[in-house]
């Protein structure tokens, strides 16, 4: 459970540093496919090895924020509808594009957007 936990961490580090890499300057769109990516990879493993959602909610309790809570059950839906990796990151990137850029960079920064 512990390498589980330290490959999910080192994944959401990883999208983060994706997020920010064009030229220091994000856009909503950058942090949206960040998002996105993110939860895919969090969610797919787990799904492809029969996970239940209930154990999947519990597992990554508290690496999702508020506003994109629902996603990784979404995403855990669309994979047991054999969606591919590629449609269910276009989905919830699709998803995030419609909150506001407040809420955008608010949810998923740490930090100041503008640095």
């Amino acid at each position: 459970m512990k390498k589980i936990l330290v490959l999910i961490t080192l994944f959401i580090c990883a999208t983060q540093s994706y997020a920010q890499e064009a030229s220091g300057t994000l856009t909503k769109e950058m942090i949206c496919r960040g998002a996105a990516v993110s939860v895919v990879g969090n969610v797919k493993p787990f799904a492809d090895r029969g996970f239940t959602k209930d154990q999947l909610a519990e597992i990554i309790a508290g690496l999702v924020k508020e506003p994109i809570k629902d996603a990784p059950n979404k995403a855990y839906d669309l994979f047991k509808a054999n969606k591919t990796q590629e449609e269910v990151t276009e989905i919830l990137y699709n998803d995030f594009m419609k909150l506001d850029d407040d809420i955008v960079f608010q949810f998923l920064i740490n930090g100041d957007p503008e640095d």
